[in-house]
């Protein structure tokens, strides 16, 4: 096949440590059109970017003097997608041998399917990685119809990409229009259920495609999972979603199931920020004023009793009341069984 029928988008500021193993993990691959966009960086990503570009003949560097912000840059990298399909792969990733080669045959064999995704090992440092096993093009494909991929994650809240592991067919994404500015951490989960209410999404089960890279500044890690401000960040990207849909006829199921299940998550969390040290009554005030704003009838009577009990208490003493272990419990259960679904069909 043609080369260059994957454009791999690598927005890149300050991370000139990481950048040669991140773009020499695509280039490296058949089908490979590799744009490096860097932001305004400050350290010798510039330079290295420009030697990778010379380096290999399908790699080009773009250069932008001001750092915009993440959005911009990947926006940016949109304006040079000349490839059939898309990988938005940030500076600090990988991908893993042989995947681009895997999405392409089988997009080419699913017209239907307008975003794929395997799944994301976690690393450091490459040492740690058996590119072998890795690399192995052994995978069972799930095809979900969009609508009811979208609908799950609605019904679970939760985002099942981390993004180098995904692939998106360049016309459905063009379609579905630019990353959305108000999104800083959750713009790629909004660009998902988008293209997911446009067309049909795989999971490619078995497939390990692509290397997300843990280090002292993962972007993620200003936002703590079910803490205050990444459930706001996740909602904002349900609510900017159904804003985008307008009349369709979708909208209020999905709409009312994403509110109820956001709400719940945001409840969860406030009643285990209660009695954790670290956390504070800023911190529940927050989640519980959050989950009144996304779904103010979801508390219930039952709800608003356990709160009351819970201050009569105090932190300590409803730490070990035997009424509140059953609700942690069960939702470690599901926590479990969404893990288990999440490795079979790509969905908690």
């Amino acid at each position: 096949m043609q080369p260059g029928l994957v454009t791999v988008m690598v927005p890149s500021y300050n991370y000139a440590q990481y950048l040669t193993e991140c773009v020499e993990s695509a280039a490296s691959q058949q089908h490979a059109d590799v744009v490096i966009v860097d932001n305004g960086s400050t350290d010798a990503s510039p330079e290295i970017g420009a030697r990778l570009a010379e380096e290999h003949a399908n790699v080009r560097f773009v250069r932008y003097e001001q750092n915009d912000g993440i959005i911009t840059s990947f926006n940016r990298c949109r304006e040079e997608i000349r490839g059939e399909y898309t990988v938005l792969l940030c500076a600090d990733d990988c991908l893993t041998p042989g995947s681009l080669a895997r999405s392409v045959a089988f997009l080419d064999a699913h017209p239907s399917v307008g975003l794929a995704y395997g799944a994301a090992l976690d690393f450091s440092t490459m040492a740690e990685v058996d590119l072998v096993a890795v690399g192995r093009d052994d995978y069972t494909p799930v095809v979900h119809q969009g609508a009811s991929w979208v609908e799950r994650l609605c019904r679970t809240g939760l985002n099942p990409i981390r993004t180098p592991e995904s692939i998106m067919r360049s016309s459905v994404l063009a379609d579905v229009g630019p990353y959305e500015s108000s999104l800083r951490y959750t713009s790629d989960l909004n660009n998902f259920v988008r293209i997911g209410a446009r067309a049909d999404v795989a999971y490619l089960r078995g497939a390990v495609q692509g290397l997300f890279r843990q280090h002292g500044h993962n972007e993620g890690k200003a936002y703590p999972h079910a803490s205050a401000v990444e459930l706001t960040e996740r909602w904002k990207a349900f609510e900017t979603f159904f804003a985008t849909l307008g009349h369709d006829t979708r909208r209020e199921r999905w709409e009312a199931l994403a509110r109820h299940r956001m709400a719940a998550e945001a409840r969860y969390s406030a009643s285990r920020a209660f009695v954790r040290p670290d956390a504070g009554p800023r911190e529940v005030a927050d989640l519980l004023e959050l989950a009144d704003r996304i779904d103010p009838a979801g508390a219930g009577p039952i709800e608003n009793a356990g709160w009351q009990l819970r201050r009569r208490l105090g932190p300590q003493r409803t730490r070990l009341f035997p009424g509140f272990q059953v609700r942690p419990f069960a939702h470690r259960l599901e926590r479990m069984r969404g893990e288990r679904r999440t490795a079979k069909t790509g969905l908690a």
